[in-house]
């Protein structure tokens, strides 16, 4: 994901596409243990009854957003720039968002955009952006990003606000 963004983490930006935006503006909310969950992803079809060991995997498994990229095609030779952008941007905004509340500081996310442009759908992928925290069993496949192939993946947590310029 580096690569697709060379010095443009400075393009990051708070404004969002409507669908985005609504996921945003709608916030987090606590659920179960404690767990941080995306206000309008999470509600009455989710189970409630976890064990602590299960709060990471819970949330990854709520806070998974797909965010469309089909409005960034026209402009081919900067789509995927664009598209990291857009991931970023919007998960950037929910970690901020995220930053007060109780265990917001062992949150993490993950943007994923595919960058196998020999795929007849590659311009119909979206991004893929989740949300979860180190507690309990939380997904560790991220940790060796060099075996993802087909796809650009940036891990994003608290630390990483720090440094970037958002507008």
């Amino acid at each position: 994901m580096s690569d697709l963004l060379a010095d443009g983490w400075g393009a990051l930006r708070r404004d969002l596409p409507p669908d985005l935006d609504e996921v945003a503006r709608a916030g987090w909310v606590l659920g179960p243990r404690g767990a941080i969950l995306l206000r309008s992803l999470w509600g009455p079809g989710w189970r409630t009854n976890l064990q602590s060991s299960e709060i990471g995997s819970y949330e990854y498994e709520v806070n998974d957003v797909y965010a469309s990229l089909s409005d960034l095609v026209t402009e081919k030779n900067t789509y995927l720039f664009r598209s990291a952008v857009r991931g970023i941007s919007f998960a950037t905004r929910m970690l901020m968002d995220a930053a007060i509340l109780p265990g917001a500081e062992r949150l993490i996310s993950v943007v994923g955009v595919s960058i196998d442009d020999e795929d007849e759908s590659f311009f119909l992928q979206g991004a893929t952006i989740r949300f979860f925290s180190r507690r309990g069993d939380y997904p560790r496949s991220f940790e060796d990003l060099e075996r993802y192939q087909k796809e650009a993946i940036a891990v994003l947590d608290m630390t990483d606000l720090a440094e970037l310029d958002l507008r």
